[in-house]
């Protein structure tokens, strides 16, 4: 090679590594906007999708869980969604002051969100109220809705009527809906708990919840269900998470001697305690029933609670996390297990996969359109195989599902017992103000 060629060649060699650090840099620029909350990316590509979770406190195992799923789907499709090449970064909405989601973290995670122009979709929230605070801005991003897809969200409100002045309305400023769930919604969850307290011959509950959107919402759909049933409702409270403990609370319900408590909110919110001392003024959950739906199906209920814990009920609205009925839930059970080396699957594990492929779905039917037009392809899907089931995603964003898992606590573990399909009517019934 002569001189000229090969001062030449170190010329366009210089000149290939200089475009690519420019497009490296560039990528970076894009994605530089991301929350300080977030993870590094996992995977490597144009674009991003995030997720927002809480991953600090007692929800920290379902969240991890959650955050394994998404990359273990994203990795089965080589960091590729249609003609995108996609890395993932795992988002905090949680403090560890709170132990618990957090509203600053949720608003300041939004608004950065909002910032970053290859930010496909967000995957999330886990909480209803966060949820509430993430939607409407998300919705306003500049050039379109970005699409947010939840694994956990249980509030009706978040897309249907629900008695509270303005929704759902008010989380789509824009006029426009961005979001969709895979959970299924409270008012069916409300109406199997209180199904199967009638079919435990349980004749009066007392309700505690926790005040949030979810806890107060979940109680509220229980309670007019419960109603419905016949069953006397003695009263419906907030607890206070900020307390130490609960004993004249439960010394205050003790008389009027109720046959089963409800506990409508998350464990995170100082919930063990709550459980200590229901047991040590009501006696154990074998004297007086108690139930809590799912915020409550974690794992750390029984490492909070202890002993306490032992035979109280928990649900979730959906199947068995360990026991998916069909082909595709059974083969992700597999994969997951082999991957993480895990025993027992999170209440909504598969249901953080199937978010993912939810908004991946629509990613890729969007095509080359620009990232305001995704969120309209969530809606009106199916999923014949879905990893949770045979299911659509509605006009409004909510699935086709309604079956309700009860599970108990024994030996410190959570073992499924039933699932209850409630009647639409009593669904109907649980939303009523």
């Amino acid at each position: 090679m002569t001189k000229r060629r090969l001062a030449a060649s170190f010329l366009l060699a210089a000149g290939l590594l200089v475009l690519s650090a420019a497009a490296a840099n560039a990528r970076q620029a894009k994605t530089s906007g991301l929350p300080n909350t977030c993870s590094k990316p996992f995977g490597k590509g144009d674009y991003v999708i995030a997720s927002d979770l809480p991953l600090q406190g007692s929800l920290r195992p379902l969240s991890v869980q959650i955050v394994q799923a998404i990359q273990l789907e994203l990795k089965s499709m080589n960091y590729r969604i249609g003609n995108k090449t996609v890395q993932y970064v795992s988002c905090d909405d949680s403090t560890a002051a709170k132990g618990s989601w957090d509203p600053q973290t949720c608003t300041n995670n939004a608004n950065s969100y909002k910032s970053v122009s290859n930010l496909l979709g967000v995957i999330g929230t886990f909480n209803s109220g966060c949820a509430e605070i993430i939607g409407p801005i998300l919705n306003r991003a500049p050039g379109g809705g970005i699409a947010m897809v939840s694994p956990a969200n249980t509030y009706v409100g978040l897309t249907k009527p629900s008695g509270v002045a303005g929704e759902p309305q008010k989380y789509f400023p824009s006029g426009k809906r961005n979001y969709a769930r895979v959970a299924v919604p409270d008012n069916f969850q409300g109406a199997a708990d209180a199904q199967f307290l009638k079919g435990k011959g349980i004749k009066s509950v007392y309700v505690l919840n926790d005040g949030e959107a979810y806890g107060s919402g979940i109680a509220n759909n229980f309670v007019n269900a419960a109603k419905a049933l016949g069953i006397t409702v003695l009263g419906n409270d907030k607890w206070d998470a900020a307390q130490p403990n609960y004993q004249s609370l439960f010394q205050g319900i003790a008389s009027k001697n109720p046959g089963a408590i409800f506990l409508g909110g998350i464990v995170s919110n100082n919930g063990g305690q709550l459980i200590k001392d229901k047991v040590s003024v009501l006696g154990d959950n074998s004297k007086v029933l108690l139930l809590g739906p799912d915020g409550f199906n974690v794992s750390s209920t029984p490492t909070d609670a202890g002993s306490a814990a032992e035979g109280m009920y928990v649900t979730i609205g959906g199947q068995d996390p360990n026991k998916l009925s069909n082909a595709a839930g059974a083969a992700f059970i597999k994969a997951f297990k082999k991957a993480y080396h895990v025993k027992e699957l999170e209440a909504y594990t598969g249901y953080g996969a199937q978010a993912f492929l939810v908004l991946a779905n629509a990613i890729q039917k969007n095509g080359n359109g620009s990232r305001g037009t995704i969120a309209k392809y969530l809606y009106n899907q199916s999923f014949p195989n879905g990893i949770i089931g045979s299911f659509k995603i509605d006009a409004t964003g909510d699935p086709s599902l309604g079956g309700v898992t009860v599970d108990q606590i024994t030996n410190g573990s959570i073992t499924p017992l039933v699932v209850v399909l409630p009647p639409a009517s009593l669904a109907v019934k649980a939303l009523a103000t």
